[in-house]
């Protein structure tokens, strides 16, 4: 194994840096929620880098898109979780007598984190240093070209060596997206979250957010509201995101990149409309239908897996067809493009539907402003929360 000595100190750093942010996020993720959420995005940084440090591009650039799409999920699940209350307690416990409990449970749990902690790294460092024979991992090296034609081991192992695990995890997720679509259908915001926030009260008392919710007008160009510079800066992105997300699909079997990491860049930026330009702008102007895409994934990559048996091929072997196109030179095709065209448009289905299903909570009922009632007279009055 590695002596400390020779490990790189800004490696060191960066690994010190992400173990802050983790201690940071449990630290605050009671009581201040988006603090945590920036420090746990900030630990998955760390991750992205080491792996990019440590010569795996792929992971690298899947950890960073899954960290993305992950802080967009708990961004939109935020928004509808019930507000903190505090325990009122037994009338006849002192405070000092109540701090003691707190602080000698939260004691306890320290000291058993820092034991499970602790434990882990013990296992994981054992395993990590042990002596082993040489595994298989030479072989996917060796018979990444010659078998399965392309340079990206990475890409080739999940498409074609390891295809049929990929074709199960796809189809799980897409069972997860429908589910979670299915829940989310019939749920309801807790009373406490229909209110605006406080730091827009004051806008929407002089009746500049009061029509937030209605229908917006099909032929404008920007939604209305406060986000028209955002709105215009995401409709531009939305195109080239497309097109990075599919210049990483065709690339992934030759270079970092695949179906997958096209997929989450993909959803990424239908999902960011959605919180810019709010959910009836965007319908209203194309309505999505990620059931249709998680569905052609499916038929996609299945079509990959049996077409095969035309060729008198086993399941989920590849074939190769090669072409002279005019004006174009040669074109190599395989089915293994189709089967990646097939993970791209489930994982952009699945998440979309995800995401979509929480975004839609905003239309479950009208959030009328907190400082603003009318009375049975007709007059409004201000409250304050």
């Amino acid at each position: 194994p590695q002596s400390i000595s020779t490990l790189d100190p800004l490696f060191a750093v960066l690994w010190v840096a992400g173990a802050a942010c983790a201690v940071g996020t449990a630290a605050s993720a009671k009581f201040h929620r988006p603090a945590a959420l920036m420090l746990a995005g900030g630990a998955g940084l760390c991750t992205v880098i080491t792996f990019a440090w440590l010569s795996a591009p792929d992971l690298a650039l899947t950890q960073l898109t899954v960290e993305v799409v992950t802080m967009v999920l708990i961004l939109l699940g935020l928004r509808w979780l019930p507000r903190r209350v505090e325990g009122e307690g037994d009338e006849s416990e002192t405070p000092i007598r109540n701090a003691i409990f707190a602080g000698v449970r939260r004691s306890r749990d320290l000291i058993l984190a820092i034991l499970a902690g602790s434990g882990f790294t013990v296992i994981a460092y054992a395993i990590m240093t042990r002596e082993h024979p040489e595994g298989i991992s030479s072989f996917f090296v060796e018979q990444s070209m010659p078998l399965g034609g392309g340079s990206n081991v990475v890409n080739v192992i999940l498409v074609d060596f390891r295809g049929f695990d990929t074709l199960g995890e796809i189809t799980v997720l897409g069972i997860v997206a429908l589910t979670v679509y299915a829940l989310l259908r019939r749920f309801r915001p807790p009373p406490e979250t229909l209110e605006l926030p406080h730091a827009r009260q004051f806008v929407a008392y002089e009746g500049k957010l009061l029509d937030r919710f209605s229908d917006p007008d099909p032929q404008s160009l920007l939604p209305d509201g406060v986000m028209k510079i955002p709105s215009v800066l995401v409709r531009l992105l939305l195109p080239l995101a497309a097109m990075v997300s599919v210049y990483f699909l065709v690339r992934g079997h030759n270079l970092p990149g695949g179906g997958f990491v096209g997929g989450l860049i993909m959803a990424t930026s239908i999902i960011i409309q959605y919180m810019v330009s709010g959910v009836v702008w965007v319908e209203t102007r194309q309505r999505l239908h990620p059931q249709y895409w998680i569905a052609f994934g499916l038929l996609a990559a299945g079509s990959a897996a049996m077409g095969v048996w035309w060729f008198s091929k086993p399941f989920l072997a590849s074939v190769a067809i090669d072409l002279h196109i005019p004006l174009l030179g040669a074109l190599h095709l395989s089915s293994v493009l189709l089967f990646d065209i097939g993970v791209y448009t489930l994982v952009v289905g699945a998440t979309v539907l995800m995401l979509i299903a929480i975004a839609h909570q905003s239309l479950r009922l009208y959030r009328k402003p907190a400082m603003v009632h009318q009375h049975e007279s007709g007059t409004p009055t201000q409250e304050h929360n």
